[in-house]
């Protein structure tokens, strides 16, 4: 399936109204498609892509600044892999967190639920996949966070 066509259909749901922040694509035009389902993909994508929106917000409402969500694509041909990142301008995260982020029920949102990313793992694990979680820093100042999905390229597809 081609990942970049992917992304872009999913933020499709979100419309240009429907978003408090703005989104922007670094996609990849070199990705050849991957291996994966793309009704979980899909799931992914929206899951982290809503995170990311949610940081950004929060982000806006105590700094009333923010910049755009990121979404990434980059073609590793050294490992056969496509990664996907999803990257925001929120507060980030405590390690605390970060070491727990994956498993169910761990959320720092008011309403979350804590699922979101625990899907996001079990979907990651079940395509041979690894998710990584980190806070993105310059100048020793948290800022934002970035979730990046790698994903076995189709080798059928490569030449």
């Amino acid at each position: 399936m081609d990942l970049n066509a992917l992304v872009v259909d999913v933020t499709q749901l979100y419309g240009a109204d429907a978003a408090s922040t703005s989104i922007r694509f670094e996609l990849d035009a070199t990705c050849p498609p991957v291996l994966g389902d793309a009704q979980q993909l899909r799931q992914v994508i929206h899951n982290l892509l809503q995170n990311a929106q949610d940081a950004n917000e929060l982000n806006l409402l105590g700094s009333g600044q923010t910049g755009p969500v990121v979404l990434r694509t980059q073609w590793q041909p050294s490992v056969g892999r496509v990664r996907l990142s999803i990257l925001d301008c929120g507060p980030g995260f405590s390690d605390h967190i970060l070491k727990r982020a994956f498993e169910p029920y761990v959320t720092t949102k008011a309403r979350g639920t804590g699922l979101g990313l625990a899907v996001v793992k079990k979907i990651a694990d079940e395509h041979g996949s690894r998710v990584d979680i980190v806070n993105r820093v310059s100048d020793g100042s948290i800022i934002g966070a970035q979730v990046s999905l790698s994903l076995a390229a189709d080798k059928s597809s490569l030449v």
